[in-house]
């Protein structure tokens, strides 16, 4: 009678089939990764981070980057810029020092976020933005 129509909270998504590419406890990778599907990070990663779809940062993950993703899931420590098409997810334990871009973000009891959150639509980098018209110069009348 009483009950909320939510599905139970997911734990953080485990390395199994799902996941496209990880990067284990004990990797450190320092660069640029791009991803076309799926990302779990146990390790350590510093640079730039491009995934297609989603992004697992598992509780001992450590990022210190510029990510552009679909959708991620924070359960460790991320430091820098997160620009998401979809939802970003702190989970409780995550830590987050750094600015958001989101349709969705969304903080668990027990995480912490330090930085700057702008929701909405992401903008897109082909879309030029609209430029203020400079202002009509008036002209002297000649005679």
């Amino acid at each position: 009678m009483f009950k909320k129509d939510e599905k139970p909270e997911a734990a953080v998504p485990s390395t199994d089939a799902s996941v496209g590419t990880l990067i284990g406890k004990g990797t450190h990778v320092n660069g640029t990764i791009k991803v076309n599907g799926s990302l779990r990070v146990d390790g350590e990663m510093e640079g730039h981070i491009l995934v297609s779809s989603g992004l697992v940062v598992g509780p001992s993950g450590h990022l210190t980057a510029e990510i552009h993703v679909q959708d991620a899931v924070l359960a460790g420590r991320v430091q820098g810029k997160i620009i998401a098409k979809g939802r970003v997810e702190l989970r409780k334990g995550g830590r987050l020092e750094g600015d958001v871009h989101a349709a969705i973000f969304k903080i668990e009891d027990g995480a912490f976020f330090q930085g700057n959150c702008t929701m909405g639509e992401t903008p897109s980098k082909a879309e030029p933005r609209p430029q203020a018209a400079a202002p009509a110069r008036p002209q002297a009348a000649r005679g």
